[in-house]
């Protein structure tokens, strides 16, 4: 069992090479156990079982090759006066092959060759030359290996043709996913934009008439001032609980701290424990940054990792954080996939703060690399 996974795993020019060396092996063997009185000599035994196994080894690099050399080497066999049982399994061998691998006009030029080597065969041989012997000849020997070997070819393009639509359906499903969670996140987004503008315009006319009551009547300015107090309170809620639905898969994000670029060494360390081993480098002083760039530059590291992990297939991931003079720079490289990994709002998120977003295909794998002005958007 070992062996044979051992084969199974050998590059195809080895395994055919392998498989004609067996065929050269067994050509040669039966004709020392099975001799003929009016046998030719082993020369030409030798060479035309090197003929034929050469056939075999070519089969499917130079399929057209392969059925001159083992259909035409058959054809010449019959003249040893030798009954080589294993030639006619290569010619099989090679025949079907060829119908796996050949389609359109190169496949009827092979289909003309072998049946051209099958009839000269025939032609060759000491029997009586039927009708019959021609059609079931060309037939099975020729016709029925290719056809075999042609619905098999076909098979596999429909299977092929399958998951290809399958995975583009998928590919479909989860973009229109995606655009329905945006468009209920910018609903959400707008909402909360709504309860923050009316509880802070609120907030302002109360505290307003509250400074001028403080003096005069201090009993109306305490109740302006508590009701600034429950605006405020009612405005911290509702933030909180449509926060609460945006990040309803974050499930310690309500007690975890602020994400940060001080934080990326946490966000390595989780993904490699999800099987994505990850190297962080950082370049120049590390120094506070405003807070929408430093969250900003943390979201495009972390969404890139998930990506390149979740989508890319990445077997390791690398971040760099590069703190330059005027603007702070991460960077994600990945030896994933090469295929479009959709980063959800980022080249949006980081265009709002006037920086430069870029993700793409590059030797081996994938980047992405952001870079934000250190002092903000201006």
């Amino acid at each position: 069992m070992r062996f044979a996974h051992v084969l199974v795993a050998l590059p195809p020019l080895k395994l055919d090479a392998l498989i004609g060396l067996a065929c050269f092996a067994g050509f040669l063997g039966e004709v020392a156990l099975f001799p003929q009185d009016d046998a030719v000599g082993w020369p030409y035994v030798v060479a035309l079982a090197a003929v034929v196994a050469t056939g075999v080894a070519l089969r499917r690099v130079a399929p057209l090759a392969a059925v001159v050399l083992a259909d035409g080497g058959l054809a010449a066999g019959v003249q040893t006066g030798e009954d080589v049982g294993l030639a006619l399994f290569c010619v099989l061998l090679v025949n079907f092959t060829a119908g796996l691998r050949l389609g359109g006009a190169r496949l009827g030029l092979a289909f003309v060759l072998a049946a051209a080597g099958v009839l000269t065969g025939i032609l060759l041989d000491d029997f009586p030359d039927q009708p019959s012997n021609f059609f079931f000849s060309v037939t099975f020997g020729a016709a029925a290996p290719m056809l075999f070997g042609q619905l098999l070819r076909n098979r596999a393009r429909l299977n092929r043709a399958l998951r290809e639509n399958a995975a583009r359906a998928e590919q479909e499903q989860s973009a229109r996913a995606e655009a329905a969670a945006l468009e209920e996140r910018t609903r959400i987004a707008g909402e909360l934009h709504d309860v923050v503008a009316h509880a802070l315009s609120a907030m302002t006319v109360q505290a307003s008439g509250a400074r001028r009551f403080v003096d005069r009547d201090p009993e109306r300015a305490a109740a302006a001032f508590a009701a600034v107090e429950d605006t405020g309170r009612e405005a911290l809620g509702e933030p909180r609980r449509l926060l609460g639905v945006l990040r309803r898969e974050d499930e310690d994000i309500g007690l975890a701290p602020q994400p940060s670029l001080a934080h990326l060494t946490s966000l390595a360390r989780r993904a490699r424990d999800a099987g994505l081993p990850t190297a962080l480098t950082v370049h120049g002083a590390a120094r506070p940054l405003p807070a929408g760039v430093d969250l900003t530059a943390y979201r495009v590291v972390q969404e890139a990792l998930a990506r390149a992990r979740d989508h890319g297939h990445a077997g390791r991931a690398s971040v760099r954080v590069d703190y330059l003079p005027a603007a702070v720079a991460v960077e994600v490289v990945d030896d994933g996939a090469a295929e479009d990994r959709r980063l959800l709002g980022m080249r949006e998120r980081v265009a709002l703060y006037g920086g430069e977003f870029s993700a793409g295909a590059q030797a081996g794998g994938w980047r992405v690399r952001a870079q934000l002005p250190a002092e903000g958007p201006a």
